[in-house]
């Protein structure tokens, strides 16, 4: 996956921070390392609220079992890519 990390440096968040993103009009994730604000993608995620219940939270374990049962890790790794905001601290 490219990232935006290529372009310029990420602002670095803690989990405590990232962990204070967990509403549906305020959905940060962490994945590998990295901060997703996956605010936009909410309303368009084909699962509706399944997502809130990670929101906030490291879903490095969840999005590759999640990408095993169909869904397809690109269409992961593009929403990804637009909604990367910076690093885990």
């Amino acid at each position: 996956m490219t990232s935006k990390d290529d372009e310029k440096p990420l602002k670095e968040y803690t989990r405590a921070q990232v962990e204070q993103h967990c509403t549906h009009d305020d959905l940060w994730l962490i994945f590998r390392g990295k901060v997703y604000n996956m605010t936009p993608y909410f309303n368009q995620h084909p699962g509706g609220l399944a997502i809130l219940r990670y929101a906030g939270k490291d879903v490095s374990t969840v999005l590759p079992y999640v990408a095993s049962h169909g869904i397809a890790w690109k269409i992961i790794e593009k929403k990804l890519e637009e909604n990367l905001i910076g690093k885990l601290k």
